[in-house]
């Protein structure tokens, strides 16, 4: 049984038999740059077509707490930004490279502070799926 990535990764979430395990990988916008001007891959190629993979990178939830919250810039510096964002959390980010933000802090602290700041923006509404991915 060979399958197409689509199949492949379908039958894989619904627990079913498949023919080999599914491939992906995320990459970081560091290390594409690097590749794209080392001329190993072209400027729109497409990865998962690339490297074989059975799905592209795509966000099809939208996991923000508060959809309508804009980010909130609370200081700026030539490397990094710190941000407050949707979820209450306050982020450091680097502007000079890729890298997983620095978690500063948090509003939420404990579940009384969950259920008070969050719980109640968890609601499921199409704004928060990305019918396209």
């Amino acid at each position: 049984m060979e399958l197409t990535g689509k199949e492949r990764i379908q039958r894989i979430l619904r627990h079913e038999p498949v023919d080999r395990i599914g491939l992906f990988e995320h990459f970081w916008g560091d290390t594409l740059k690097k590749w794209r001007s080392q001329g190993k891959i072209a400027e729109n190629e497409d990865l998962a077509d690339h490297f074989g993979f059975d799905m592209a990178t795509c966000w099809c939830f939208n996991s923000v707490a508060d959809l309508e919250f804009e980010n909130e810039v609370i200081e700026e510096t030539e490397e990094t930004i710190l941000v407050r964002d949707g979820n209450g959390a306050t982020l450091r980010r680097h502007k000079q490279h890729d890298a997983t933000p620095e978690h500063v802090d948090f509003a939420v602290r404990d579940r009384n502070t969950w259920e008070e700041l969050i719980k109640s923006k968890l609601r499921p509404c199409p704004e928060r799926i990305n019918f396209e991915a």
